[in-house]
C-alpha cells in the first residue's frame, strides 16, 4: 500500500499537479481511486445515464457511484437520469430530436442504433483515436481480438465503449427438479426422446409425491415473456437461434437460416404438437405470464421450466433444481448449446456525442477507460467497502455472518440487488461488471488481500451451484450463435420491412400448430408458401451475405 501511494504521489509531483491530503488518504485507503482524476482541469460535461432496471427512483445525487465519479474525476457533470422502463422511448426521441447530450451512459445500443445514429448519422463520435488515452481498453482489444471484431462498424470505426462478458455464459437456463427424477427412477435427459419420456413420467408417476398425481406440470414456461422455451428445442435439431434467425448446424458448412423456413421446422412442430396433446406442456405456456410459471413452481407443482435463476424463483428448494442437460434430435451425437458473445447485449454501453468538444470527448474516454480498471471492477460489482474511506453513505459490502458478500441497504429496499442497483451502482456499465470476469476476481484479490473483497475470493471466483453446473454441463457443446452485424442502412432497412410481418406471423402459426388449432401435415406447404410471398428468401440472401463476410474474416 506504501508504495502504490508513493507512486501516485511521485506521479503527481512529475506531472506538477497538487493533491490534497483527503485525496491521498482516498488512494491509500482500501478502496483504491486509481485513474481518477481524468482531466487536469475542470471540464463540463452532461452525462444522460440509464441505471440497471432493478433502480428504484435512481436519483443521481443520492448514487453512490454517481457520487464517486463526480467527486474524484475531476469532470463538472450535469447528470441526466433516464428510468430504464422508459429508455427506448425517450432515447430514441432525443436522439431523433438532435439534443444528444454529451455522453449517454448505462443504454445498449445494439448493430442497428449504432449503423443508424454512428454510420449513417454520425451522432455518435467514433473513438479509433481516442483510443490512445485508453491503455485499460486499448489493451483489452489487443488481447481480445474478439471483442474488436463484435464492436467494429463496417465503416471500420468503434462507436463507443462495450459491456464485455465473462468467460462463459448463461444463455438457456432451463432447469429440471432432480426429486422429481430420483421419484420416478429416471436420468436428466440427452436426447428430445428421453426429453418426452421424462417428462411423461411426471406426468403419471405423482412426480412431486404429494399423494396427488394430477397436480404436475410436466413442462411449464411463458413462450412469449421473459424467456422462449422453443430455444431448448430448436437446439436439440441443430439451430442455435436468435429469435427467428439461426446458425443451421446440420450440413457441412454453417449457414443462416429463418427457423420457420428451416429444413427441420416441421420435425420441430410435430414434436412440440405431440407434448401438447399428451399434457406434458402447461395449458397456459401460450398465454400466461412468466409471474404465473414462477407461482406455479412455488406450489411445487412443476418439473421442468426456464428460470432466471432458482435463487430468485425458488429460494427454499434451489437445491432441488438441475441444469437440464443440452439434447439432441437423436440424429447427431453431440449437442449444441450456445457458447457466449464477448460482448454483453450491445456493442456499445457507453456513447460520446459527435458534436461535443474535443476536450469533452477525451475527458469522457478517459472516465470509460477507468471503467476496465481492476480497481473500478470490485466498486462497480459490489459499491465501496463497508467502512472504508469511500463508504461515507454506510452502505458498503462486507461478508455477513453466512460467510457470503452482502451490504447494508435501508428497509425502504425490497432486496440488496434494489439497493445495488440504485443506491450503490449504476452496474448497466461499459466493464465487465454485468458478468462479472474470473481473471479480474482472482487477480484482484491476489492484488488486494486485505480488502474484504480480497477475503472473500481468496480462494478464487464464486457461483451458486447452478452457475457452476451449467457451465460444467454446457460448455464442453458451445457453437456459435448468430452474430451481430453491422448492416448498411439500406439493408438494415429491407430487413426491418421483411421481419416485421414474417415474425408475425410465425408467432401466431407456430402456437396454432402446437395446440392444433391448424394442422402441420394439411396446412403446411401453405405456411411455407406464406413465407416466400412476405419474402423470407430475400432477407436470407442478405442475412447469408454478411455472415459469408463474417466468415471470411
Amino acid at each position: 500500500m506504501k508504495k502504490i501511494l508513493a507512486l501516485v504521489m511521485v506521479l503527481c509531483l512529475a506531472c506538477g499537479c497538487a493533491m490534497a491530503e483527503a485525496d491521498i488518504n482516498t488512494i491509500a485507503g482500501r478502496n483504491q481511486a486509481i485513474g481518477f482524476p481524468v482531466v487536469d482541469e475542470p471540464v463540463d460535461v452532461t452525462i444522460l445515464v440509464v441505471p440497471q432496471d432493478a433502480a428504484i427512483d435512481f436519483k443521481a445525487e443520492d448514487n453512490w457511484m454517481c457520487q464517486y465519479i463526480t467527486r474524484y474525476s475531476g469532470l463538472n457533470i450535469t447528470w441526466q437520469v433516464v428510468d430504464r422502463a422508459s429508455s427506448e422511448e425517450r432515447v430514441t426521441l432525443l436522439l431523433n430530436s438532435g439534443s444528444m447530450p454529451d455522453c449517454i451512459l448505462g443504454y445498449d445500443f445494439g448493430t442497428s442504433a449504432v449503423v443508424q445514429y454512428g454510420v449513417s448519422e454520425q451522432m455518435f463520435r467514433p473513438i479509433n483515436d481516442l483510443l490512445e488515452y485508453c491503455p485499460n481498453f486499448s489493451t483489452l482489444l489487443e488481447e481480445r481480438p474478439e471483442v474488436k471484431r463484435e464492436i467494429t462498424a463496417t465503416d471500420g470505426n468503434i462507436y463507443g465503449f462495450p459491456a464485455l462478458s465473462n468467460v462463459w455464459s448463461t444463455s438457456n437456463r432451463i432447469f429440471i427438479r432432480e426429486s422429481w427424477l430420483n421419484n420416478v427412477g429416471m436420468e436428466n435427459p440427452k436426447t428430445l426422446e428421453e426429453f418426452k419420456a421424462v417428462l411423461t413420467a411426471f406426468r403419471d408417476q405423482d412426480a412431486n409425491g404429494n399423494g396427488d398425481p394430477n397436480d404436475e406440470i410436466p413442462w411449464d414456461g411463458s413462450w412469449n415473456e421473459m424467456f422462449s422455451e422453443r430455444n431448448v428445442i430448436l437446439n436439440a435439431f441443430g439451430y442455435m437461434n436468435s429469435d427467428n434467425i439461426a446458425v443451421d448446424y446440420n450440413g457441412d458448412e454453417t449457414k443462416l437460416v429463418y427457423v420457420g423456413y428451416a429444413e427441420k421446422y416441421k420435425d420441430y412442430l410435430l414434436f412440440m404438437n405431440e407434448l401438447w396433446n399428451e399434457n406434458l406442456m402447461s395449458a397456459d405456456m401460450f398465454t400466461q405470464a412468466e409471474s404465473q410459471v414462477q407461482a406455479d413452481v412455488l406450489e411445487g407443482v412443476v418439473g421442468v421450466c426456464t428460470q432466471s435463476s432458482p435463487m430468485v424463483y425458488d429460494v427454499d428448494n434451489s437445491d432441488d433444481w438441475r441444469v437440464l442437460n443440452p439434447m439432441t434430435d437423436g440424429q447427431r451425437e453431440t449437442p449444441l448449446y450456445p457458447a457466449p458473445f464477448a460482448i454483453y447485449n450491445a456493442p456499445v454501453k457507453m456513447a460520446i456525442n459527435a458534436d461535443c468538444d474535443e476536450e469533452v470527448a477525451v475527458a469522457l474516454a478517459k472516465l470509460a477507460d477507468v471503467m476496465y480498471s481492476l480497481e473500478w471492477y470490485s466498486m462497480a460489482k459490489n459499491g465501496p467497502e463497508y467502512g472504508s474511506e469511500m463508504d461515507w453513505n454506510n452502505y458498503g459490502h462486507y461478508i455477513n455472518e453466512k460467510g457470503s458478500l452482502s451490504s447494508k441497504y435501508p428497509e425502504s429496499m425490497p432486496s440488496g440487488w434494489a439497493h445495488l442497483c440504485t443506491n450503490l451502482s449504476i452496474y448497466a456499465l461499459p466493464g465487465y461488471n454485468l458478468e462479472g470476469y474470473d481473471p479480474y476476481i482472482i487477480e484482484y484479490a491476489e492484488k488486494y488481500p486485505d480488502t474484504t473483497y480480497g477475503e472473500y475470493y481468496k480462494n478464487g471466483p464464486k457461483y451458486n451451484p447452478w452457475n457452476m453446473e451449467l457451465n460444467e454441463v454446457c460448455s464442453p457443446y458451445y457453437v456459435e450463435k448468430v452474430p451481430g452485424f453491422f448492416y448498411s442502412v439500406e439493408d438494415m432497412t429491407r430487413i426491418n420491412e421483411l421481419t416485421v410481418p414474417l415474425d408475425d406471423y410465425v408467432a401466431s402459426m407456430e402456437a396454432k400448430f402446437i395446440t392444433g388449432e391448424v394442422s402441420i401435415e394439411g396446412e403446411y406447404e401453405n405456411f411455407l408458401k406464406t413465407l416466400e410471398s412476405y419474402g423470407v428468401q430475400e432477407l436470407m440472401e442478405i442475412y447469408n451475405r454478411y455472415y459469408e463476410a463474417y466468415k471470411a474474416n
